[in-house]
């Protein structure tokens, strides 16, 4: 007995308020207006209640659909507002006394827009057989009752036909949105796996580019060529090994200490789980900076898989002392 209520629609605030109040103020004018002709004056007054509370808790605010046990509320209270038909004259034109049909067909109709037009139908259902079971009674006929609320079920459904047309509308949107979230991840992703491309094509260039500049032009590869040659080859597996911790200032950290004769092993166990730009960061001032301390011996640096409670180890040792540094995610 729901319906996925308007988001943009919302009935509550200042404007809401002030319907309301409207609501209110015509509504006791013409209740008190029609008091001569009710049977018990004060029972009208107790329907008035009844029905302008109902009113004021429809507008409430709330999440959508409206909360069903408020819904049960404000359908009880319309019942009970109805039973004001029982308070009616029991022959000719009611007259203004008739107020509490087009009263409860308002609030109803509010509860509709509020994403519950089944309880809706509910309790204007409920209103026309009280109507009807009161007409007959007092000897109006079924059909006098209906043509006592016929103008108020015609409102009603409009209204119902409208909140349809507002949840389609609204769905519509929704789709589209989703469409275009969807659109401007892709995009996104594609872009930051070309920035990723381009950052790695670059470290190969700086990588790579002298060595092979060096191969083309020098007439004789020396031994300190080889060496460089070494440690280029050296610096590509970490590119393919630790791609996500083989950055260019970890690179060239690593081929300094490797040059001077460190051990080098640079590990990425994450399995491509993103690491954050300030993570990343953090794990790189760490790595570079044992590794430009290190003066023999072995670095291992790691990335490790996500879940731990660590991002990253360095291990650090030089024959005699070892020495061990978890990063950890925050």
């Amino acid at each position: 007995m729901t319906s996925s209520a308007p988001s943009f629609l919302r009935l509550t605030g200042a404007a809401t308020t002030l319907l309301f109040g409207l609501f209110a103020l015509t509504h006791i004018a013409v209740a008190l207006y029609g008091l001569p002709q009710d049977t018990v004056p004060a029972l009208t007054l107790v329907a008035l209640a009844c029905i302008l509370l109902a009113g004021y808790l429809v507008t409430l605010p709330a999440e959508e659909p409206f909360p069903l046990r408020l819904t049960l509320v404000v359908v009880g209270l319309t019942t009970l507002g109805s039973l004001n038909a029982w308070n009616l004259p029991d022959r000719g034109w009611p007259g203004w006394a008739t107020w509490h049909w087009g009263a409860v067909s308002f609030v109803l109709f509010l509860l509709t827009l509020r994403g519950r037009p089944g309880w809706t139908w509910i309790g204007f259902g409920i209103m026309t057989g009280l109507t009807i079971v009161w007409s007959v009674e007092v000897g109006r006929g079924a059909a006098a009752g209906i043509g006592f609320v016929i103008r108020s079920a015609a409102l009603v459904l409009v209204v119902w036909l409208f909140s349809l047309l507002l949840s389609r509308t609204r769905r519509a949107i929704r789709r589209l949105q989703r469409i275009e979230l969807s659109r401007v991840r892709s995009e996104a992703a594609a872009t930051a796996a070309l920035e990723e491309q381009n950052t790695r094509l670059e470290q190969l260039r700086h990588l790579a580019t002298p060595a092979l500049e060096r191969l083309l032009s020098a007439e004789r590869i020396t031994e300190d060529d080889r060496q460089a040659f070494a440690l280029v080859e050296a610096g590509l597996r970490d590119q393919l090994r630790a791609s996500n911790l083989a950055t260019t200032r970890v690179t060239d950290a690593a081929t300094r200490a490797r040059a001077r004769g460190i051990d080098v092993s640079l590990l990425d166990d994450r399995h491509g789980a993103e690491v954050s730009e300030s993570v990343r960061e953090r794990v790189e001032s760490v790595v570079v900076e044992h590794l430009d301390a290190a003066t023999g011996g072995r670095v291992v640096a790691r990335l490790l898989p996500e879940g731990r409670d660590s991002v990253a180890t360095v291990l650090a040792s030089d024959g005699e002392s070892t020495t061990r540094v978890a990063i950890p995610e925050e």
